[in-house]
């Protein structure tokens, strides 16, 4: 089935999302990294089409989602997503949350037990208090636009550059070049989400993500290409959850599910399948 666009209302405002509903059993929820959107998730819903219903949201702030003039938190965030969800009709349900999304996933599992029965952690947010602080500083900066177009060259620099890991000219590494297109949607989706692009960011470094994800009862899988930037955090959740589920791809970096999804399809269709009630 084509991937399908829709709008669901929330007290704060509306949400935007991407849906395909063919398949049988419960659906899985999407939600997407800073400075993304459901965008980042068709080649996946692609993939994955007629397995189960398909939902992949827009977060507050991106996308085409409302703008939010709450203090950014990832409390805040699910509160919002949890009622879209509802208002969508969905009871039970999975999440898949890629970066950012890793942590609203790992929060609606806490906050809601009896309703996810699995949450996917795609290069998971793994951090201390200490690396909280010190990325926030790093990562959380205002791009304001610029007659020159210097707003423009930042975002690019980000999305194109200091988001992929691996060094192109070591041969041991089997490198899966990300497609221009991959960084164009993403320089779009950054410049869109205007000067404060990094509202989720703010949420999730001041958020106590090791601690949540330890309170997760569901099952759950650690799912990663190992050229991720984020692969140490990862790693070290791998460390800490030994009861979880552990999927890692070589030659994939930030971008493996936005172009990647026929690689990881195979492995979300059998863990799914096998954890639905």
């Amino acid at each position: 089935m084509p991937i399908r666009k829709g709008y669901v209302d929330t007290t704060d405002g509306q949400i935007h999302y991407r849906y395909t509903e063919g398949g049988s059993g419960h659906p899985l929820v999407c939600f997407h990294m800073t400075a993304s959107s459901s965008l980042a998730y068709e080649d996946l819903l692609k993939a994955l089409d007629g397995s189960r219903p398909l939902y992949a949201l827009d977060s507050p702030h991106y996308g085409q989602s409302f703008m939010p003039t709450a203090e950014p938190s990832i409390k805040y965030m699910c509160k919002v997503l949890i009622e879209a969800i509802d208002n969508l009709g969905i009871d039970k349900f999975f999440c898949i949350g890629h970066h950012t999304g890793s942590n609203i996933s790992a929060q609606l599992a806490v906050d809601y037990p009896d309703r996810v029965l699995g949450v996917i952690l795609v290069g998971v947010t793994y951090t201390t208090e200490e690396e909280n602080k010190l990325y926030k500083q790093a990562l959380a900066y205002d791009n304001p636009p610029d007659v020159r177009g210097g707003h423009v060259l930042n975002a690019w620099t980000r999305v194109a550059k200091d988001s992929e890991a691996p060094n192109p000219y070591d041969p041991s590494i089997i490198w899966n070049p990300v497609p221009a297109q991959v960084f164009h949607n993403e320089l779009v989706e950054t410049l869109a989400s205007g000067t404060q692009w990094h509202y989720g960011y703010q949420a999730v470094f001041s958020h106590d993500n090791i601690g949540t994800v330890a309170k997760v009862k569901c099952p759950i899988m650690l799912l990663v290409g190992k050229q991720d930037v984020v692969y140490h955090w990862h790693a070290r959740a791998k460390q800490a959850l030994p009861h979880a589920t552990v999927v890692e791809r070589d030659g994939y970096g930030v971008y493996y599910l936005s172009y990647g999804g026929e690689d990881a399809a195979p492995f979300i269709r059998e863990w799914t399948a096998e954890n639905d009630e």
